[in-house]
């Protein structure tokens, strides 16, 4: 299962008998990120309870880790494209009983369009490395630690040994590889798992690696003292962020990811981002993207883009 999914679940603040708000019991790598996005949004996920149900890109990621975890599963000797091609059959039937994927109400020639996207990240995968070379150590590992007092849980995709049997943390990716200036909190969030790994096992990971299936691009990092020190404190801040906001308020950070959140037409500040990237003409500098769903959450929007497609209308009249 794909961390942006699974970890939703360990860093929750549910409780099965009290709807008291109260912070998370622990934070994973994508709720840090999260707060550190927006902290209001992180409020309205993590401790209002609120379901931020995933796009298609994301459910067809949770396919495509699928599929590689149970081939990583297998004897190297066997790890080949025609077993991957059987076991996208056996991924495929669990992923159409996914309420994600179900909730997607894909159109036929859609559902055909997601598997093709997805065997495509697949066939990739093993245009970038041998998996028969691979030593692996474990596949879709749940590891918790208390870390300098944060409890820090996550999943971990691949754990293995490289040639000098040193331990390396392997990241499934299935979106875009981000230009090296936006890279920092990807490559921030391996040394979360760095540090995890340190704490439950011992032994700290020598290197990470970020797999973008979709696009056959492999990005590697080495973990250092100072890489793994600074996302520990970076955990440690936001920790306690997150319980001092619990009595001072949540704050929105808009920005461009405005664009994609799901509370934005209730929070002025977000509406009021989106709007006013959503006026600029499309595809200037800072527009509002094509695809954001702000389109059709935010009535200005909406309003906005039908006037646009008739004012083409008539140009073409």
């Amino acid at each position: 299962m794909s961390e942006a999914i699974d970890e939703e679940l360990l860093s929750s603040a549910m409780s099965d008998d009290t709807d008291e708000r109260r912070p998370p019991s622990g934070l994973s790598p994508s709720s840090i990120d999260l707060y550190l996005q927006c902290p209001a949004r992180f409020e309205w996920e993590k401790i209002d309870r609120n379901e931020s149900m995933a796009g298609e890109a994301a459910v067809k990621g949770t396919f495509v880790h699928r599929v590689l975890e149970l081939l990583m599963q297998q004897d190297p000797e066997d790890r080949t494209p025609d077993m991957a091609r059987l076991f996208m059959a056996e991924a495929y039937s669990e992923v159409i009983g996914n309420r994600e994927f179900v909730s997607l109400a894909l159109p036929e020639a859609d559902v055909r369009s997601f598997r093709r996207d997805a065997w495509t990240s697949v066939r990739r995968y093993f245009e970038m490395e041998d998996p028969s070379q691979i030593e692996v150590v474990s596949t879709e590992e749940r590891i918790e630690a208390e870390i300098e007092g944060v409890p820090i849980r996550g999943i971990i995709d691949r754990l293995e040994r490289d040639v000098l049997d040193d331990l390396v943390i392997t990241d499934y990716k299935n979106g875009k590889v981000p230009i090296p200036r936006y890279r920092a909190p990807k490559m921030r969030q391996l040394n979360y798992y760095a540090a995890l790994v340190e704490a439950a096992k011992g032994e700290r990971p020598v290197a990470g690696r970020l797999v973008f299936t979709a696009f056959g691009e492999i990005i590697d990092t080495n973990f250092t003292d100072e890489s793994v020190e600074d996302a520990i404190a970076t955990a440690v801040e936001v920790w306690h962020g997150v319980h001092r906001d619990m009595d001072e308020g949540f704050a929105p950070n808009p920005g461009p990811l405005c664009g994609w959140c799901p509370k934005v037409a209730d929070c002025a500040e977000g509406k009021a981002e989106v709007i006013s990237r959503g006026i600029k003409k499309p595809g200037a500098r800072g527009a509002l993207g094509d695809h954001a769903p702000a389109w059709d959450m935010v009535s200005e929007l909406t309003e906005l883009r039908s006037r646009r497609a008739a004012d083409a209308d008539a140009d073409v009249f």
